[in-house]
């Protein structure tokens, strides 16, 4: 009989095979219509959880591979942060646009990211004391206050969904509601990958590593499949089509292409576009 955590090694190769050309593809066409954080972290999930299967893959062949296992363990442990991003990312294109002037627009936007930018940082310390033994209660502690403030971000972001879909809808121009209406989609899935999360960390870390069902490496792989790899793929699928969106839609109404790599576009403004009689932006 196939080993559970040989064969969801296997469908993670499998499925992500093939999007991650497609979305590399489209992150890169994408990439001069901004928002560029969304883009780049979605083509780095792709890439990330396609090494991390053949890792694992390459992992129960090579049992004894320490330092193999190690790298396995955290690259299928990344997965809420590079999806949250994309999703602040959107959000933000959108305040950015239909709410210039707002304040607590901008105060929303900072302290979320902020939150984001010390989780990772913790989280990225947690992974750095894997497989020191010695450290084990240091590294539980940092994970779960990471993944606290990452389950923080994601509320006030699917909060902030909710309230601009259904009480905002109508000072949202028409190019930029369906951005909300995807991520609104996205949101059960990523809550789904959320909550996998966070119980992993208090279950499945430090000393439990190795023991517990939690354990995305050592525990229930079709549970770690369910939870982690679906939500994951799903919510990829939709930063792909949302990328697709962006480039269709960009002469239509309007998207200033950004110049250079690295330069970061004014969503307050765009090229002017007639449509149906009516300016619009996105």
């Amino acid at each position: 009989m196939e080993n559970p955590h040989r064969a969801s090694a296997i469908a993670q190769v499998v499925f992500y095979a093939p999007i991650v050309p497609i979305t590399l593809y489209v992150g890169c066409r994408a990439w001069k219509y901004g928002p560029r954080l969304a883009w780049a972290y979605a083509m780095l999930f792709a890439c990330v959880r396609l090494t991390g299967g053949a890792l694992a893959l390459a992992s129960q062949n090579d049992p004894g591979n320490i330092s193999m296992i190690a790298a396995t363990i955290v690259l299928l442990n990344i997965g809420l942060v590079p999806l949250l991003m994309p999703f602040h990312a959107l959000i933000r294109i959108v305040l950015e646009a239909n709410f210039p002037e707002s304040k607590k627009k901008e105060i929303f936007i900072r302290v979320t990211r902020l939150l984001l930018m010390v989780a990772v940082s913790l989280l990225g310390t947690a992974g750095a004391l894997l497989g020191k033994p010695e450290m084990a209660q240091a590294q539980s502690i940092l994970s779960k206050v990471a993944y606290f403030e990452f389950v923080l971000v994601l509320l006030a972001l699917v909060g902030l969904a909710v309230w601009l879909n259904f009480w905002r809808a109508d000072q949202i121009k028409d190019g930029q509601i369906m951005y909300i209406h995807w991520l609104l989609i996205s949101s059960p899935f990523l809550c789904v990958r959320a909550v996998f999360g966070v119980v992993s960390v208090f279950e499945a870390s430090g000393d439990n590593l190795l023991t517990s069902m939690w354990s995305p490496m050592f525990g229930n792989a079709l549970l770690f499949s369910l939870m982690a790899l679906l939500p994951e793929y799903v919510v990829l699928c939709v930063f792909v089509y949302l990328g697709f969106h962006r480039i269709s839609t960009a002469d239509r109404y309007g998207v200033i292409a950004q110049k250079g790599v690295f330069g970061r576009a004014d969503y307050t403004k765009s090229k002017v576009v007639q449509d149906r009689g009516s300016t619009e932006m996105v």
